[in-house]
C-alpha cells in the first residue's frame, strides 16, 4: 500500500473517531444529565443512527475542506508545485488545517511550505 493511500484511510478515520467521540459525549451526557434510559442506547436503531451520523460527518468535513481548498486555490493561498507533483499551502492561509486535509482526503501530495521557500 503506497503513502498516498494510507494519508487518505488515515484522514478518513481520524475524521469519524471525532464525530464518534462527539457522539460518545452527547450519549454520556444523556445518561447523566437527562436520566435516559441505557437500553436505549443498545437498540439496532441507535446502532443505524450512529452510523448515519458518522457517514454524515465524514461527508459534511470532506466537503468543507473542499470548499476551503477551492477558496485557497481562488485567492492564491495554495498551488500546484511542478508538473502537478504536489499542491503547496501558504502559512498565511486562513482555513489552511482544512486544506490540508483535503489533500488528504482525495490523495493529492502536499508539499511543505518550507521545501519550496514560499
Amino acid at each position: 500500500m503506497n503513502q498516498t493511500t494510507v494519508e487518505m484511510i488515515r484522514a478518513h478515520l481520524v475524521t469519524a473517531c471525532l464525530a464518534a467521540t462527539v457522539i460518545d459525549l452527547a450519549v454520556m451526557s444523556l445518561l447523566f444529565f437527562c436520566d435516559f434510559p441505557e437500553t436505549l442506547f443498545e437498540t439496532m436503531s441507535f446502532r443505524m443512527l450512529t452510523f448515519t451520523l458518522l457517514l454524515a460527518a465524514i461527508l459534511v468535513t470532506r466537503h468543507a475542506a473542499g470548499i476551503a481548498f477551492r477558496a485557497a486555490m481562488r485567492r492564491r493561498h495554495a498551488h500546484f508545485v511542478g508538473q502537478g507533483d504536489g499542491v503547496c499551502v501558504s502559512a498565511m492561509c486562513p482555513a489552511r488545517s482544512l486544506v490540508i486535509l483535503h489533500l488528504h482526503f482525495t490523495g493529492m501530495p502536499y508539499v511543505p511550505v518550507n521545501r519550496t521557500g514560499w
